[in-house]
């Protein structure tokens, strides 16, 4: 069974942040390999939904897995339509937990 991946508007704002903070501490090259990890931890959900860490305290269903070095994937599974929702995609100790509930309502 294959799952789908949607993604909650602003990630494409975490992405961009991420992106560029790299850029700026490490150069380019090092910012695109940091994106192709988080990219294919994503994407690997569509094979394996139910992985990570199940954070039920933070918001129902919510989950947490590492990606790369340094980030990390908050995502809810619906079984039920067979679609991972990526909430938040952080990197390097950015709070991750506040944006994901305020994401999950």
């Amino acid at each position: 069974m294959t799952y789908r991946i949607r993604y909650h508007p602003l990630v494409s704002r975490d992405l961009e942040a991420i992106a560029q903070w790299i850029v700026d501490y490490a150069g380019s090259e090092a910012a695109n390999r940091r994106l192709t990890e988080i990219e294919e931890a994503i994407t690997a959900l569509t094979q394996t939904p139910h992985k990570g860490t199940v954070r039920n305290e933070i918001a129902p269903g919510l989950r947490a897995i590492p990606a790369g070095k340094r980030a990390v994937i908050a995502f809810t599974v619906d079984d039920t339509n067979e679609e991972v929702f990526v909430h938040v995609v952080s990197y390097s100790g950015a709070d991750w937990i506040s944006r994901s509930r305020a994401r999950a309502l």
